[in-house]
């Protein structure tokens, strides 16, 4: 019932074609929009994220994104290994303390900010959903 409810919200505030492209991806779990909106609807805290999903499990989860890569140096032929540290949850520029908005979106498509500097096709890297 309230995912109903919050559906003929975005509705009204979004028209229907448009609410219908940005439905919440919570809402199509079956989690209702009061568990991370407090009584309002702004974007909660990154504490409500983390109340969900553990920070720690996510870095777990996404650790096979680091690779090995072999480096060359064009002066003297010789090669050197270095681990990629590319885990998204786990950054080699922000740890785990990056703002899960930064990337990933609720109510339209979510973005890859490391795409904002890096070449990321190599990487293989998606966009969050």
């Amino acid at each position: 019932m309230r995912t109903l409810i919050c559906t003929a919200l975005l509705a009204l505030a979004f028209g229907s074609a448009q609410a219908a492209d940005q439905m919440s991806k919570h809402a199509e779990r079956g989690v209702a929009c009061t568990t991370c909106h407090k009584g309002d609807f702004k974007a909660p805290s990154v504490d409500v994220c983390t109340g969900c999903h553990s920070r720690d499990a996510l870095a777990k989860a996404t650790e096979s994104m680091n690779f090995e890569a072999v480096l060359k140096n064009p002066k003297t032929g010789k090669e050197t290994r270095h681990t990629a540290l590319i885990n998204v949850h786990d950054s080699y520029h922000f740890g785990r303390t990056e703002n899960c908005f930064d990337c990933h979106r609720e109510h339209k498509p979510s973005t890859n900010q490391c795409a904002t500097c890096h070449d990321i096709e190599a990487w293989k890297m998606p966009t969050p959903k």
